[in-house]
């Protein structure tokens, strides 16, 4: 009894120590625990996130954009053909001219060989003039457009122009100064330039309805030959092509004149360009009925010869050929 008495004070010396040892390791071995089984929540999360898009777990949905109930077009399927390309920009930005002869020129970049343009009102008569400067005073293009409506009859138009040259585009108002005008210009790309090119040798060619216009000796404005088209009631838009590539390759000097009944003349176009290497190619607008374009050859018989080729042009969708346009078959 006596050596226990004295060897209990000695093991609680040994004992209480050891307790808090063993203690203390307890708890670290606790707090890595959890702290490993933190991070493992964490690592988990992070490999799921870079899983594949679209899956769900547990389930047998497809995967990626075809998930949301769409299936892939088989090739038995018929595909819906591609719209045609709008001939103009659908969105071609405007900027507001005052009238009064206020001038804005386009300074072309090296390279271009086409231009697309735009006049407009906002309901207001439509006076203006489009020139084409190689030079400060060289004028190789002119059109000049007097519409009675600037919004019922908007004028678009394609110029082209010589290779190897520096051109300029001059607009001019010609209106009094209660008349804006509203202009735009686009150049296009190269490889859009060529499409437009082929677009423009396409409708002149499968054109249904083209004339051959001749130049005349009378000693004024009225010298040439006069070509008229009645544009059938379904027609909305016309599209025209002025070109003497076939014959002879002159310059081309005329008047188109578009009239609602046989002398109501709602606009008029004076045109003066090259006619061989510089075709127009220019769009108007004849909304209902009773439309007739009459177009007048301003030059003499020698040098006058131009052919002039009309087609339909679909509004809604741009369409820039005969063979996507309506009431072709009426012509």
């Amino acid at each position: 009894s006596n050596i226990a008495h004295r060897l209990v004070p000695s093991l609680l010396l040994v004992a209480g120590p050891l307790c808090i040892y063993i203690y203390n390791i307890s708890y670290k071995l606790s707090t890595m625990k959890i702290c490993l089984g933190i991070l493992a929540l964490g690592l988990i999360s992070a490999v799921s996130a870079f899983g594949p898009i679209g899956t769900v777990s547990g389930s047998n949905s497809p995967r990626g954009p075809l998930a949301r109930g769409s299936e892939p077009p088989t090739e038995d399927e018929p595909q819906e053909p591609a719209p045609p390309e709008p001939l103009f920009p659908t969105n071609m930005p405007m900027e507001t001219l005052q009238g009064s002869k206020t001038v804005r020129t386009y300074k072309m970049p090296p390279g271009t060989l086409r231009a697309q343009y735009m006049f407009k009102t906002n309901g207001r008569p439509l006076k203006a003039k489009i020139e084409v400067l190689i030079g400060p005073i060289r004028t190789t293009h002119t059109c000049q457009i007097d519409s009675m409506n600037g919004a019922e009859s908007p004028i678009r138009g394609t110029i082209q122009f010589k290779p190897n040259t520096d051109p300029m585009l001059r607009v001019t108002t010609l209106g009094n100064s209660e008349f804006p005008v509203q202009v735009g210009v686009s150049i296009p790309s190269p490889a859009r330039s060529e499409e437009i090119a082929a677009i423009t040798t396409k409708t002149f060619d499968e054109a249904p309805v083209k004339q051959l216009s001749q130049g005349g000796t009378a000693p004024n404005d009225n010298v040439g030959s006069v070509r008229v088209f009645e544009v059938p009631p379904d027609v909305d838009a016309v599209q025209l092509v002025t070109w003497s590539r076939d014959v002879g390759k002159k310059s081309l000097k005329g008047r188109i004149e578009v009239l609602m009944a046989p002398n109501n003349q709602r606009q008029t176009i004076y045109l003066q360009c090259g006619g061989s290497t510089q075709p127009w190619h220019g769009i108007i607008e004849t909304p209902g009925d009773g439309w007739i374009i009459r177009y007048r050859n301003l030059k003499y018989i020698e040098d006058g010869h131009v052919e002039v080729a009309m087609a339909p042009y679909d509004l809604s969708q741009g369409a820039s050929t005969p063979q996507l346009a309506p009431a072709t078959q009426a012509w």
